[in-house]
């Protein structure tokens, strides 16, 4: 038994595989194996596993005693191994070490799925997953089979696992069209390339008719009024409405019933947006014309009576009245001309436990000659009075016009028609 020397210590034997390197990825399905080991070492034995070396994962084991200077050691395998990742052991007495290794001889693994944008999109976009890192090219054909021209394309980022790409470009027409996904391999195998999917660029449909009416169909200021959605869309349900109160008014998110007043009378503007499911809109604008307050009758309605008799010069009058006057109303005459007794007189009509009174005028009892006017106003505010003119005439019953009279109490106004 050999003994070493005091003071020196026995270099325990080493083996090491220096080719293939430790997690390197190759396209080579029978890869060479080189290293160092101790030159008086013994054999080599390079044992090569499916994943982690054991008895059952183990595929291939070598050996070699053929160490060249400083226990270098070259073994080339027996069969060709199938794609997969491997562990080579090698071993020498007293030593071992290992490496792990990844054989890639397919071309990259590639799907493709069916757009999933609307099938009116001409710019669809697409995903899938592939095993490689490179760009994923998305080549698109014209018609049912890969066999038609490219007329558009679109690419994608590989990860290595799912993928999606961009739009495609150039904008597709209407029409059918197969697509192809492919991924360059960075090894040096083949492309990779997907199934073809088949698929329709058809027509966008109609966009929504957005309309609506309003109640009351003439609304005053101040007034409540109902603005009612009647949009329709024949393709899709309406999924969103807007109303503007302008023209240059921005859209508020609403149902399709509007609660609204103007404050001001004359035109106004309203626009309604509305969009469909599909995410098409639609617009309707109208113009609401909104009047001022409704101003009624007078109620009751004043009734004016004259009695007399005609003379040389004009009429005498006996008796000129307003009866029929609600209680509070002024009554107003007017007298234009020569020989008027007086230029104007007022009265207001006045209740008593039997109701209100005529309103009598006997300053104007008396001999008028023709060319005189007179006029009879009764106003009450808020409400359209009564207007009675008489002109009188020589040898002529006087020339009578009744209208009615502007809630100021001051113009003759047309009568409302109802």
């Amino acid at each position: 038994m050999a003994v070493a020397p005091v003071g020196i210590a026995s270099a325990a034997p080493s083996v090491a595989i220096l080719s293939p390197a430790n997690g390197s990825v190759s396209n080579n399905s029978m890869p060479s194996f080189s290293g160092v080991a101790q030159e008086a070492g013994g054999t080599v034995k390079l044992e090569i596993c499916r994943g982690p070396c054991s008895d059952l994962t183990r595929e291939q084991t070598l050996s070699t005693s053929l160490l060249g200077s400083g226990g270098t050691w070259t073994l080339g395998i027996e069969s060709p191994l199938a794609d997969g990742t491997y562990t080579a052991l090698a071993s020498q007495a007293g030593g071992a070490s290992s490496v792990t290794f990844t054989v890639i001889t397919s071309p990259p693994a590639v799907t493709l799925n069916s757009p999933s944008s609307a099938p009116w999109d001409t710019t669809p976009s697409f995903t899938g997953t592939a095993s490689d890192t490179t760009p994923v090219n998305v080549l698109i054909h014209a018609g049912a089979t890969t066999k038609g021209t490219i007329v558009s394309a679109s690419t994608a980022t590989g990860t290595g696992a799912g993928w999606t790409s961009g739009p495609a470009s150039p904008a597709l027409p209407v029409g059918q069209y197969t697509a192809a996904a492919l991924q360059e391999s960075s090894y040096g195998n083949p492309t990779g390339r997907s199934g073809p999917v088949t698929f329709t660029v058809t027509p966008p449909p109609p966009p929504p008719v957005a309309s609506f009416k309003w109640f009351p169909p003439v609304p005053q200021t101040g007034e409540p009024v109902s603005i009612v959605s009647s949009s329709s869309d024949a393709t899709s349900p309406i999924s969103g409405i807007a109303w503007a109160l302008g023209d240059d008014s921005p859209f508020q998110p609403g149902g399709a019933v509007l609660y609204t007043s103007f404050p001001t009378p004359g035109p106004h503007v309203v626009r309604l947006l509305v969009t469909d499911g599909n995410g098409f809109s639609g617009m309707a604008t109208e113009t609401i014309t909104v009047v001022g307050p409704r101003v009624l009758l007078m109620q009751p309605f004043p009734v004016v009576r004259i009695a007399g008799t005609e003379t040389a010069s004009g009429v005498r009058l006996r008796l000129l009245r307003v009866q029929q006057t609600p209680a509070g109303a002024k009554v107003t005459i007017r007298c234009r001309g020569r020989g008027c007794p007086v230029k104007s007189q007022r009265r207001f009509a006045v209740a008593n436990p039997r109701g209100v009174a005529p309103v009598d005028f006997r300053t104007f009892q008396r001999v008028l000659r023709a060319g005189v006017t007179l006029e009879i106003l009764v106003s009450k505010p808020g409400s359209i009075g009564k207007y009675t003119r008489f002109t009188i005439r020589r040898h002529k019953l006087p020339i009578r016009v009744d209208t009615c009279l502007d809630p100021a109490g001051v113009n003759p106004v047309a009568c409302p028609s109802s």
